[in-house]
């Protein structure tokens, strides 16, 4: 018996074919599980830096210039309990060498090797190698890391970086009685190539919680704890260098935090929202509604091929090359600069020295707020949004830079250099949640990529300041070497607002064979099970 359209129209009810055809509104959600992680991330990224950034002022309580120091000068040095001892009662100790090291120890712990309350006399070139071996395993384990959180997802390599970081910390300084300069490096290497992890965990992670409604306001907050962890480290190895408790104990604090933050991440934290226990129905559907679709609970292998031969993808590495390389000059070089031709001395005043920073995390926090609420206002698309925050972190601080050069006064050039840190705080709501909207699948991959050329371009970075910058005094050395981060930073930064694009690429959906092979055995059944609607749709 034939079936009429009016009869096939009665057995398929057209209110559920209209809801189900029509896109689902999911309600907005307010604070819940996703800010929880987001916190947990916060802390991670913290204590994280505090771990890779406090050696910068430690090392200087580790060392002593006695040795090089002429007899009968009135100095001070540490003894095992912490207080001082003026050097003209150096008869109660004895000075050993070593090599290059020289151990100033209290006669009554002489026998004991595992004092470690002693310092000892490294050249600048070994701190600039002790301090340079973070970069080495950094940039070794990236690209490696990256298929790490593709393959297990963003919480496993955090955890296993905040342990190994917080088990070597606590090691290091009776491993510098043993070892000394040379186990200490080794020490650094190790936390190079765990923190390898840092970044595309959180980006993976991060993938998986912030809906897009969030993306820039909840990856900005998380990223302001690497800001934060900065100035906290250098401000706390400053007071417990000071202290009775001396230099050991800042490894010790640091790394006592990397153990307790990975207990924490380990109860508290999820990789994904099906994995997290409490998550209410509500908050999950609107973070997976709202989210990127087409985000795999299964890994699937990165399409390597499509990401190299991507235009937007290719466009953000640039940038990201180009803003690695112009934060870490800013870190390292700018200060240096104020000292040797300002004749201002940053380290005078630790709270000046972290005003950059603390500037750069405020800023951070209010890109992301003001540019979610700007695309969700339909004030600007994402991609223009991504375009703003990249530029105004790229080309403000090539325009302070070059401002720098030319200025003679200490306060204005404190003053650019804060607006020029302040400024680089766009690159969390610009190209690095870029990379997000580009592949929610891959972003972790994408990053560990990106971070791999850009470390390579900073460890290139002292080679193009020392063949220019021949006497550090030479106002017109140092305006050459400001002239050119500028330009790179500018040019890179013009290559992403040119060729980027904040809308998802068409590989991330590629599925590896077992998925299309459960997506055809899906459409079988779907057909077999429901004739009419399939003979409804075919009408249509």
């Amino acid at each position: 018996m034939a079936i009429t359209e009016d009869q096939v129209y009665e057995k398929v009810p057209v209110n559920d074919v209209i809801s189900e055809n029509e896109e689902t509104q999911i309600p907005s959600y307010g604070y819940g599980i996703r800010h929880v992680q987001a916190i947990i991330l916060f802390i991670c990224m913290l204590v994280g830096y505090m771990a890779r950034t406090h050696l910068g002022v430690t090392i200087v309580a580790m060392t002593s210039v006695i040795a090089h120091e002429k007899p009968g000068l009135n100095m001070t040095v540490m003894e095992a309990n912490g207080t001082g001892l003026n050097i003209t009662d150096a008869l109660d100790f004895n000075i050993t060498s070593a090599g290059s090291e020289i151990f100033i120890l209290n006669s009554s712990s002489e026998g004991s090797i595992w004092n470690v309350y002693r310092t000892y006399d490294w050249s600048k070139p070994i701190h600039d190698l002790i301090l340079g071996a973070f970069f080495v395993g950094y940039c070794i384990a990236m690209f490696p890391t990256g298929m790490i959180c593709q393959r297990f997802g963003g919480k496993l390599p955090l955890q296993i970086s905040l342990l190994i970081n917080g088990i070597v910390t606590l090691a290091t300084p009776s491993v510098a009685v043993w070892g000394g300069w040379k186990a200490v490096y080794c020490c650094r290497v190790i936390q190079g190539l765990s923190q390898a992890g840092l970044y595309p965990s959180a980006h993976s992670l991060l993938a998986k919680w912030v809906p897009v409604s969030e993306k820039a306001t909840i990856s900005s907050f998380v990223y302001t704890g690497t800001l934060l962890g900065t100035v906290i480290a250098f401000q706390i190895a400053g007071l417990l260098a000071s202290t009775a408790a001396g230099w050991p104990s800042i490894f010790w604090i640091t790394g006592a935090l990397c153990i307790a933050t990975c207990l924490m991440l380990t109860v508290f934290g999820a990789a994904s929202p099906d994995l997290h226990k409490t998550i209410s129905e509500d908050e999950k559907n609107y973070i997976l509604g709202k989210i990127d679709d087409g985000v795999k609970k299964k890994a699937a292998k990165a399409p390597w091929k499509h990401i190299f031969t991507s235009i937007p993808v290719w466009s953000t590495f640039v940038t990201h090359t180009a803003a690695g390389i112009c934060f870490v000059f800013l870190f390292t070089q700018i200060p240096s600069y104020m000292h040797y031709i300002l004749g201002f001395n940053v380290k005078d005043s630790g709270l000046l020295s972290s005003l950059p920073y603390i500037a750069s995390s405020i800023a951070n926090i209010a890109f992301g707020v003001f540019f979610d609420f700007c695309i969700n206002r339909g004030y600007l698309s994402t991609k223009n949004a991504r375009r703003v925050c990249s530029s105004l972190a790229a080309w403000g601080p090539a325009v302070c830079l070059v401002s720098v050069s030319f200025t003679h006064n200490s306060g204005l050039a404190v003053f650019l250099l804060i607006m020029a840190v302040g400024l680089t705080a766009g690159i969390h709501s610009g190209w690095m949640v870029n990379y997000i909207d580009l592949s929610p699948n891959f972003s972790g991959s994408l990053i560990a990529t990106g971070n791999t050329f850009s470390t390579i371009g900073i460890t290139l970075l002292p080679v193009l300041v020392s063949n220019v910058v021949i006497d550090v005094y030479d106002r017109h050395q140092w305006r050459i070497v400001l002239f050119v981060m500028a330009t790179i930073t500018s040019v890179c930064n013009a290559v992403f607002v040119i060729f980027m694009s904040a809308d998802k690429q068409p590989w991330d959906q590629i599925d590896d064979e077992e998925n299309v092979a459960v997506e055809k055995s899906t459409e079988i059944t779907v057909e077999k099970n429901e004739p009419e609607r399939n003979v409804l749709n075919m009408d249509r």
